[in-house]
């Protein structure tokens, strides 16, 4: 049995070695330090056809932050959201307790035509495609169906506008913008073990 000296020494030894080995994010601002709670997080940016005197950058956003709906192209003027594919899901992270899905919906209920690109927080829409990265570009594959990494950003019926894909080649919508998605700033992984 421990004497009464012993006993204080080992609950405070216990405490204080508790406290040392607790991390904390003291010093570290969410964008810098969010790599580390969710790898290959980042940025996602749209190249397209600039407009006379509109040279800004613009990301995959959502229309209210925070929220679930539907993916838009919006200006570089606060920090973008934070997007990553794990097991060829393409999620978007919201915070520490929400990360959504980024759901491809089927919006005229056609046969292949066009999937809108909806965040949400149940899988839901078309749930046999894959995500993936090719180079800095994001592709969505649907088995031997796939697009060619080109994007529309087209007006909605409520004046917003929202991301579209077609499975198949052919001409850009009428009033819609043809994009494509890239990541600049994921951090790359050698497969190789180099």
């Amino acid at each position: 049995m421990l004497s009464v000296p012993k006993l204080f020494f080992t609950i405070t030894l216990n405490y204080i070695l508790s406290a040392i080995a607790v991390p904390t994010w003291e010093g570290l601002n969410g964008r810098n330090s969010i790599g580390s709670l969710v790898p290959g997080a980042a940025y996602i940016e749209a190249i397209g056809p600039t407009r006379e005197h509109d040279y800004q950058t613009r990301h995959l956003s959502v229309q209210i932050p925070g929220q679930p709906g539907n993916l838009t192209l919006a200006p570089n003027t606060r920090a973008p959201p934070l997007f990553y594919i794990h097991r060829n899901q393409l999620w978007q992270y919201n915070n520490e307790t929400a990360i959504y899905y980024v759901n491809v919906v089927n919006t005229t209920e056609t046969s292949h035509f066009p999937l809108q690109l909806v965040l949400g927080r149940k899988k839901v829409g078309i749930t046999n495609g894959f995500w993936q990265w090719r180079g800095t570009m994001l592709y969505y594959d649907q088995g031997q169906k796939g697009i060619t990494g080109i994007y529309y950003n087209c007006p909605l019926e409520d004046g917003s506008a929202g991301v579209f894909m077609y499975l198949q080649p052919g001409p850009t919508p009428l009033s819609c913008e043809q994009v494509t998605l890239h990541s600049f700033s994921r951090s790359y992984r050698h497969r190789n073990g180099g």
